[in-house]
């Protein structure tokens, strides 16, 4: 399986494979015949994806709309799903992988697809999907879509990344060449081998078009000598669109070449929403410069990535949150201490021994507490006894979660609610807590009522079908996201039986 989808009819067949050689003009003239029915649809998302390598994503987005309106398929949709944002994609994504279960190809390309969404919101879901994708329909593109996301959000040692993705290098295919040279470059610079990768890069420079020059900026602005790196901003500037993500890398590149603030800012509002993780890096060059942005991302999408990624994206310095919203267990306190760090966090008053006993063994067991208070104090935990309370409460996504919502801040609330709190957790005063923080923000967001809001839940809680029919009551007729909500709601209606 390519990048673009796979079986269709005979002429769309041989434009796709154009496609994957890097013969555009080829397979463009192939598209210009119309087709019949659902083909026709595939034939219209394919020129949208020509004129996204031309660097024309408007016209890509409104083409991949059309098709996706006149037919819903594999491939309609994967196009649709990377030509929306990576919000509404990512949801039109997982709408359509329910419809075509039991298709492995069809499943594959979607989970291809819903990978990238989600990386470019820097979701470590990202890296589950992209797996999915490499075994169902393994191909060199899904494999190394799923390697550069285990330098992301994996474990897999980085040499091994690199021994895997190496043979990819001398690929008959450009895109599959610069797929393979951009994953080796991220490698070694996450191994702190600027000099290598700047040295690979130099090599793939020749094969750099408009659809691929974005990508590259940033790495060789970190990688490249100052000369080449000059080089390559001069000629992104000549091509890309001023807006939206391929000009926020542009600007991210100059300011990180360049250490200049204003280019840093405008990256970051440009990037937060569709390249989450190269805004967390204009957001590591603004605080070395002293300048701190407004709602940090780094708090939410810092403690997702592994090791070597957080130090490259947020410098080795960085203090991420405790995360508890949608979490396993803290590695260093294990499930129970994680439990009772929770409620001690939620409930800052304090606990009587008897309450916070029941609420994590169901029954008031104070010796098997006072145990685990001690391995918490040992662990550093300052927890004062009558009641049992936190004297100074680590930073935790839950703390920050329950002052949002306190205040009323239901941005802030809805960004640090990303799961359940603990899911594993079936301690029965953490579920209870569970579902009152899951209800709060449900009701918070139902009486405020606004569209972007709802939209944040409805994503959040993924099944929620009362949340669901709140916004398609809500949105206007010419939102996109709008096919999308009906037909969330119409498969929840049904299997629910209303």
């Amino acid at each position: 399986m390519g990048p673009l989808g796979g079986s269709v009819g005979d002429t769309l067949a041989q434009a796709l494979a154009l496609l994957e050689e890097g013969k555009d003009r080829e397979a463009e003239a192939l598209l210009l015949a119309p087709q019949e029915g659902p083909l026709e649809a595939e034939r219209l998302a394919l020129l949208g994806f020509v004129e996204a390598r031309k660097g024309n994503l408007r016209a890509y987005r409104a083409l991949a709309l059309e098709a996706a309106r006149r037919a819903q398929t594999p491939l309609t949709l994967y196009h649709l799903g990377l030509a929306l944002s990576p919000r509404e994609g990512a949801l039109a994504l997982e709408e359509a992988l329910f419809r075509f279960r039991g298709d492995a190809q069809g499943e594959a390309r979607l989970h291809l697809a819903l990978a990238v969404a989600l990386e470019r919101l820097g979701r470590p879901q990202a890296l589950a999907h992209a797996a999915l994708a490499r075994l169902k329909d393994p191909s060199p593109w899904t494999t190394l879509h799923h390697l550069r996301l285990e330098l992301l959000f994996g474990a897999k040692p980085l040499l091994e990344v690199l021994e895997e993705a190496e043979p990819f290098l001398p690929h008959p295919f450009p895109g599959v060449r610069l797929l393979a040279g951009h994953t080796l470059a991220l490698a070694h610079l996450l191994r702190g081998s600027p000099r290598r990768a700047g040295n690979l890069l130099q090599g793939l420079l020749p094969l750099l078009g408009p659809q691929n020059l974005a990508s590259f900026l940033v790495l060789g602005a970190l990688a490249l000598e100052p000369p080449e790196a000059r080089l390559l901003l001069e000629g992104a500037q000549a091509f890309l669109p001023r807006e939206g993500w391929p000009w926020g890398f542009y600007l991210l590149a100059r300011g990180l070449g360049e250490g200049d603030e204003a280019s840093l800012l405008a990256a970051h509002g440009l990037l937060r929403e569709d390249g989450a993780l190269y805004a967390l890096l204009a957001e590591a060059r603004l605080k070395a410069l002293g300048v701190d942005v407004e709602a940090p991302l780094a708090p939410q999408l810092g403690p997702n990535l592994r090791p070597e990624a957080r130090a490259f994206f947020l410098g080795p310095a960085e203090a991420p949150l405790l995360r508890l919203l949608g979490e396993g267990p803290l590695p260093s306190l294990g499930p129970r201490g994680t439990e009772a760090l929770a409620l001690l966090l939620a409930y800052e008053e304090g606990l009587p021994g008897e309450a916070l006993a029941e609420a994590l063994y169901g029954k008031p067991n104070l010796g098997a507490l006072k145990a685990l208070l001690h391995r918490l104090r040992e662990k550093g935990l300052r927890v004062s006894p009558s009641p049992y309370r936190l004297e100074t409460p680590p930073p935790s996504d839950l703390l920050a979660f329950l002052r949002a919502l306190s205040r009323g801040d239901l941005e802030e609330a809805l960004a640090l609610y990303r799961g359940p709190l603990l899911p594993w957790s079936q301690a029965p005063g953490v579920g209870a807590l569970r579902l009152e923080l899951e209800e709060a923000l449900r009701r918070a967001v139902l009486t405020q009522g606004e569209v972007e809001s709802l939209f944040l839940l409805a994503e959040r809680l993924g099944e929620d079908l009362e949340v669901w029919e709140a916004l398609l009551e809500r949105l206007s007729p010419e939102d996109p996201r709008l096919p999308i909500a009906r037909a969330r709601v119409a498969r929840l209606r049904r299997e629910y039986g209303v």
